[in-house]
């Protein structure tokens, strides 16, 4: 008899899991189902919409497309002109060294020189230490 109670109970304790079981799978199931149905209605509003509105939507296709090639025209134009004056500005760089008639090597060695005078005529005005000193 002890035997007979234990097997009824576990079937007892299985039937709640499995009717459990099955009505986790029918709510994923309802829920799935849903999300469909949602999905085909949007998809179906949003279709209508668009047939509803073709002809709006193609004039602000058209309109993005025509100020999309201005705008790369202008932009192309700007492109042109700022390679222009940098040409220009090089060849009159370059004019202005020729007729300067020192080499870039040149003056920055002329240059290095005044700095190196400069300096050590600043450090020959600089008071000596002895005349700081003051006597006690």
């Amino acid at each position: 008899m002890g035997a007979a109670t234990f097997v009824g109970s576990a079937l007892a304790q299985t039937e709640p899991i499995e009717a459990q079981e099955n009505s986790l799978q029918r709510a994923i199931g309802d829920f799935v189902a849903y999300l469909k149905s949602e999905t085909y209605d949007a998809a179906s509003e949003a279709a209508r919409l668009a047939r509803e509105h073709e002809d709006e939507i193609e004039a602000a296709e058209k309109s993005f497309h025509s100020r999309l090639a201005e705008l790369g025209a202008a932009l192309s134009g700007q492109k042109d002109r700022a390679d222009t004056l940098a040409r220009d500005a090089m060849a009159r760089l370059e004019a202005w060294s020729r007729s300067a008639g020192v080499s870039w090597d040149e003056a920055e060695r002329l240059a290095q020189a005044m700095l190196d005078r400069l300096s050590a005529w600043l450090r020959s005005q600089a008071p000596s230490h002895e005349s700081e000193e003051t006597a006690v």
